[in-house]
């Protein structure tokens, strides 16, 4: 009849009492029994022991996006399976990881209880208690469980994660972002034998897999304001960090409520930058500074470890750490000999009503040299946007009439090398309507790619701050000298001494080794000469003029005048402040 007899509907309604695994999903029975739910909206239990297709299935819902691609993968998925496989490998997709031989996260745990002084049937105890007492529901299914046996549940069960619970060990992180992050054995001394993340472990909310805390804190580190970052506005939290010795872990509890990872240092991306030493003009050391690792930035500089822009002003963080952080001062501010002090060049004194040039000079008897500078407080505070529009050097340009007009050559004007004053501020940026990859430009990366054309099939051409000299033909590449010369109107090139050329190759990282006067082979590590003098991050491009110096090739033209004789004629890198040019004072 097609319609099965009331034996057969009997038989495809119960589990196999010679099976623990009737539907061969991986999952026992008595798991899927004893931990499922009625699913409402869908109208389906979600676990059966009869049907496969549930181990795919997340009852709680405490998946994450552990990549923040925007899509949770299926190998992101704490699905109830994974949940299951807990007990015997820990994270299935790293159970091959050395050292972690098939770990379970239960047994990690036990590990986790017996280092902080329990014993292994303590450590037990105390996880299934944890399983057992987070609500009444929990309370009576584990009661039940045990009904005829009392060592049910650690015998069949043990090191499970809670299917119907986000947070297994009640340690205050869901579980599936502990799944998302567990890897076994990382560096640091707290996981070097445990997973870096449990959902079955409440210990590991102190654990800092990534090493990314502020350790090696002294007695005169002053530690930042604490608080929140949201839509770049920053709220005290009122907690305070005592100036004192000892480190400071970023613990995965930390981790977890900044929204950064605990297995990548530098969430954000930002500790991008080196700390070059040179001796005689020779690099000794150049090493990744990891100084913007997420835990530094929260309780050292107080800026957001998930934002590399945290002030928005289109200087990232490590930019303005680079050029404002003052070590001694323990802020981004320094008092600096810098501000350029523009003079009449026919009287020596101030510029005023009537002056015919307004000049960057100075004036000894008849001699015109280099400008006398002034002291000033330069500030690069990756935490307040003010100073983007701030111009510490003085290196823009007056005009003098009926009255003197100074148009300045700003910090955000210096990072891009720009003077057009439609393009001259973030503010206007954003409300110009560029766009990149057909996008609007509201990010300082944005606005550097479509400035320079970055990843463009016309890159050489357009990326008029490219650091090396890329062909026979190419005349933009980097050139900064110190020409040594006193008096403006008398050239000698005698003495010239280069600090930085895109036509001559660093002796650092050297690949072919001899003649180094040549262009630096960049896809094969190489370095141009002196390049960390305006490359902060090693991709081979200059991060614009240097807003500590007016002159930053050395050719005695302020850096504002270079960028807006480049920009005339709508063809950038013939003119540039980076690029010492044969001057003639005639």
């Amino acid at each position: 009849t097609g319609v099965a007899n009331t034996f057969i509907s009997t038989l495809m309604g119960i589990t196999d009492p010679t099976m623990s695994d009737t539907d061969g999903d991986g999952m026992i029975d008595g798991f899927e029994y004893w931990f499922t739910n009625w699913d409402l909206e869908n109208n389906r239990w979600s676990m059966n022991p009869l049907i496969d297709s549930d181990q795919w299935l997340d009852s709680d819902q405490d998946s994450v996006d552990c990549d923040r691609d925007g899509n949770i993968s299926l190998d992101e998925q704490f699905t109830n399976k994974r949940e299951y496989e807990s007990r015997v490998y820990g994270k299935f997709s790293e159970r091959f990881t050395p050292g972690a031989s098939f770990i379970g996260f239960g047994d990690d745990a036990v590990d986790a209880y017996v280092e902080e002084g329990y014993t292994d049937l303590e450590a037990r105890r105390e996880i299934f208690n944890n399983f057992r007492g987070r609500d009444a529901i929990s309370t009576a299914r584990m009661d039940l469980i045990n009904a005829e046996d009392p060592n049910t549940f650690n015998r069949t069960l043990f090191g499970i994660s809670d299917p119907t619970f986000s947070d297994t060990d009640a340690d205050g992180i869901n579980d599936g972002w502990e799944f998302c992050y567990a890897v076994y054995g990382l560096p640091d001394p707290t996981t070097q034998n445990h997973w870096a993340t449990n959902p079955v472990n409440p210990f590991d909310v102190d654990y800092d897999p990534d090493s990314d805390g502020w350790y090696g804190r002294t007695s005169f580190d002053t530690p930042a304001t604490q608080g929140t970052w949201e839509n770049r506005v920053f709220t005290p939290s009122g907690e305070v960090i005592q100036n004192g010795i000892g480190d400071l872990p970023f613990t995965n509890y930390m981790e977890y409520l900044n929204g950064t990872r605990p297995d990548l240092n530098d969430s954000d991306g930002d500790a991008i930058t080196f700390n070059t030493e040179v001796s005689a003009g020779v690099v000794i050391s150049h090493d990744h500074d990891w100084n913007l690792s997420d835990g530094r930035e929260v309780f050292k500089y107080g800026i957001n470890p998930m934002d590399n822009d945290t002030d928005g002003d289109m200087l990232p963080d490590w930019y303005e750490y680079e050029m404002g952080w003052n070590e001694s001062n323990d802020n981004f501010s320094s008092r600096l000999k810098i501000e350029v002090q523009w003079i009449d060049p026919g009287t020596g004194g101030p510029c005023g009503p009537g002056t015919p040039a307004c000049r960057p000079l100075s004036l000894d008897g008849v001699i015109l040299s280099r400008p006398e500078l002034g002291w000033t407080w330069a500030t690069f505070d990756p935490a307040d946007p003010a100073d983007a529009n701030q111009d510490p050097d003085q290196d823009g340009d007056w005009e003098c009439d009926a009255a003197c007009v100074y148009t300045p050559y700003t910090n955000f004007m210096e990072f891009y090398a720009i003077a057009d004053p439609n393009l001259d501020s973030p503010d206007s940026v954003r409300l110009s309507g560029e766009t990149w990859n057909g996008s609007p430009i509201t990010e300082w990366w944005q606005f550097r790619a479509f400035t320079l054309g970055l990843g463009e099939a016309t890159e050489d051409e357009t990326n008029y701050l490219g650091m090396n000299k890329k062909n026979i033909d190419d005349e933009s590449y980097v050139l900064i000298i110190d020409d040594l010369d006193t008096d403006y109107q008398t050239i000698d090139t005698a003495d010239d001494v280069t600090l930085c050329s895109g036509d001559m190759t660093s002796d650092w990282d050297l690949y072919y080794v001899g003649n180094t006067n040549r262009a630096p082979a960049v896809d094969l590590g190489e370095h141009e000469f002196g390049w960390y003098l305006l490359d902060l991050d090693g991709d081979h491009i200059a991060e614009g003029s240097n807003p500590l110096n007016w002159d930053t090739d050395g050719d005695w033209m302020v850096d504002w005048f270079e960028v807006d004789d480049d920009e005339e004629d709508g063809v950038r890198g013939d003119s540039s402040p980076i690029r010492y040019d044969s001057r003639s004072p005639s």
